[in-house]
């Protein structure tokens, strides 16, 4: 009976939901609309309140317990008697997550920490580097794998919105530097991978500066040794490629188990982190998923949905303040798909289903985003600009390298935070990205292997962030585009080392940029003007224009363009500031005349081409633009 019961629940929730049942033959799963995720769990009585405002669903987390696990028909009842969604939590964190994941007694990345003990005990042993599980065991891949199958066996019928493999997963400690992995299997798999990059062994031979007899005697060059050498940091880095290759096989793999089982579900990971260590090559790790919940540091959000268009991407806030909720629209702006709201105080609703101060607070926004707002921020895209700008691992790995080396600190005792706040290459990228969000532009991110393709067919310009470490097909990608006419904009001279970390005898298009015609160096101090002056004189028209009352350029704003149909929406925000502040009088200045209205509101404001509004501190602007 209580199957029967459960059958017939999932049925008017798939009916509610508009979803097809049974799932028809060839179809693609789908994301039905806005989703508002509560986290925490909560009362009936809270959840029917909660659904009232436009919080449409929840989490469940899955039973690990891979002997005896527990049915999951009482943690789901809740979410089927409202109708709601609810996403699975944490299937796998003891694989992909095994060096920072919460536990009851110990800190949430004790074991990393007994990794960097050992290290700092006897810097010379290797085990220190042995990541425990490694992610090619064939052992935990086999658990892994059943669980999963397990896992989705059971709620397949209820259609839930994603299954998160884990949450702030990482290779190591979430994005910390550590040499992980050189355990037995990772190494052979190295390098396996390695005959792949290399023509032959005596060209790796040339590049590594080293006489290795069989690739099967190929051994890396740890981070201490790194440091202590000359300007070969191939042995190096390319170890490094090689565990961010790894990492992404291991998700694709939780991926494939997942949809073996149900062709139709979607695969996640939650708590992405800045681009960098711990697997976070976005290049390589956004393609074989589904759906992220990311913080959004480092650029991170634009990187990942660069790599992967279909990629679904999710927030997490805490709270209504001021910084909350501006990061909540600025996800929204920048095409978030959803967001989880984590609700420890029960500030969002009692148990008895009152309201709390951050659910009355928030609920216009919530149904806001569960109506007309969340279905037209959905359906629709960011326009992009004849802009390219290079997403580059491969000169991360080597400007973090020299940095440390620079600095001359404790690489071991660097933890994730360090990267976030210390890290040249987002520092590079988010100031060419500071330069162009004021008047809209919006440029099209590149990977190096796109690059060095097609990815530079119709484009004007190309940005090189900190672009130390090049291959040989992008210099002579970014050659052939110069020759074409086009225009590159570097903030150092691009190419001193290869792809692999070799420094070149001379940097590889030091010659373009002696020149100085068609490839520019910005200077630091001025680069945000400069660089709007470049792009004008190389024949593209600034999107808009916003300048204050004095008809002054506005600075601290950012401007994001989308389209939807025959509409576009230009929504117009503020940098974040904690510091009390009041609405700014701006003018918008577009290049023609159009229909202007309020997307949120619905106002229509007629026929424009320039208009004064008031910027808030916290809220955006949400402007629709229709031409004639």
């Amino acid at each position: 009976m209580a199957g029967m019961r459960r059958l017939a629940q999932a049925c008017r929730l798939a009916l509610a939901l508009a979803l097809p049942w049974p799932v028809a033959a060839g179809e693609v799963a789908s994301w039905p609309q806005w989703q508002t995720i509560l986290y925490q769990h909560t009362t009936p009585a809270a959840l029917a309140s909660l659904h009232a405002i436009g919080i449409n669903a929840g989490q469940v987390i899955a039973d690990r317990n891979d002997v005896a696990p527990a049915p999951m028909g009482p943690a789901i009842a809740p979410f089927l008697d409202q109708n709601m969604r609810w996403y699975v939590e944490n299937i796998a964190s003891d694989f992909y997550a095994a060096y920072h994941r919460w536990q009851p007694d110990a800190p949430v990345n004790a074991a990393f920490l007994q990794a960097e003990a050992r290290h700092r005990r006897n810097p010379g042993d290797l085990a220190a580097f042995i990541r425990r599980p490694s992610l090619c065991d064939p052992a935990w891949r086999a658990k892994i794998a059943a669980r999963l199958e397990r896992v989705v066996d059971e709620f397949r019928p209820y259609r839930p919105l994603y299954y998160s493999l884990a949450d702030e997963a990482g290779i190591g400690d979430l994005s910390a530097a550590w040499d992980f992995d050189f355990s037995p299997c990772s190494l052979a798999g190295f390098r396996i991978w390695l005959a792949r990059q290399y023509p032959s062994l005596a060209a790796l031979n040339a590049e590594w500066g080293s006489h290795f007899a069989s690739f099967s005697a190929v051994v890396p060059m740890t981070t201490d040794e790194a440091l202590r050498s000359a300007d070969n940091l191939a042995p190096w880095a390319d170890f490094k490629a090689w565990m961010d290759v790894s990492f992404a096989e291991a998700v694709a793999f939780g991926g494939r188990a997942v949809h073996a089982a149900d062709r139709h579900a979607l695969v996640a990971l939650e708590g992405g982190q800045i681009p960098g260590w711990g697997g976070y090559d976005y290049a390589r790790l956004a393609p074989v998923l589904d759906v992220m919940e990311i913080y959004d540091f480092g650029d991170s959000v634009a990187i990942a949905q660069a790599m992967n268009p279909r990629l679904i991407t999710l927030m997490t806030i805490a709270g209504d303040d001021d910084a909350a909720t501006h990061a909540l629209w600025h996800g929204i702006l920048h095409g978030m798909r959803g967001v989880i709201l984590w609700d420890e105080d029960q500030a969002l609703a009692r148990p008895d289903g009152t309201l709390g101060p951050w659910g009355r607070r928030a609920a216009p926004l919530f149904e806001a985003l569960a109506g007309r707002l969340g279905r037209v921020m959905l359906a629709s895209a960011p326009l992009t600009d004849p802009i390219a700008l290079l997403y580059s691992p491969a000169s991360f790995r080597v400007s973090w390298l020299l940095a440390r080396r620079a600095a001359a600190d404790d690489w071991a005792r660097r933890g994730a935070d360090l990267d976030y706040a210390e890290n040249d290459a987002s520092r590079a990228r988010a100031a060419f990205l500071a330069g162009l969000r004021p008047q809209g532009w919006q440029p099209r991110i590149l990977d190096p292997a796109t690059l060095a393709g097609d990815g530079l067919l119709g484009m004007r310009v190309l940005l090189l962030p900190q672009a130390i470490a090049l291959s040989a097909g992008e210099v002579a990608a970014i050659r052939r585009f110069v020759a074409g006419g086009g225009v590159v904009i570097a903030d150092t001279v691009p190419g001193v080392f290869d792809d692999h970390g070799r420094r070149r005898a001379r940097p590889a298009l030091a010659d373009l940029f002696a020149a100085g015609q068609r490839a520019v160096l910005l200077d630091p101090v001025s680069q945000g003007v400069r660089l709007q002056a470049l792009l004008v004189a190389s024949g593209l028209t600034p999107p808009v224009q916003l300048t204050t009352a004095a008809e002054t350029a506005a600075a601290g704003v950012a401007v994001v363009r989308r389209q939807v149909k025959d509409r576009l929406i230009l929504g117009i925000e503020r940098d974040f500031s904690p510091l009390p502040a009041t609405p700014w009088p701006l003018v918008l200045h577009l290049p023609s005349p159009c229909q202007l209205g309020d997307l949120v509101s619905g106002r229509d404001f007629g026929w424009h081409q320039d208009f004064a509004f008031r910027l808030d501190p916290v809220t955006p602007n949400l402007f629709t633009c229709a031409a004639p």
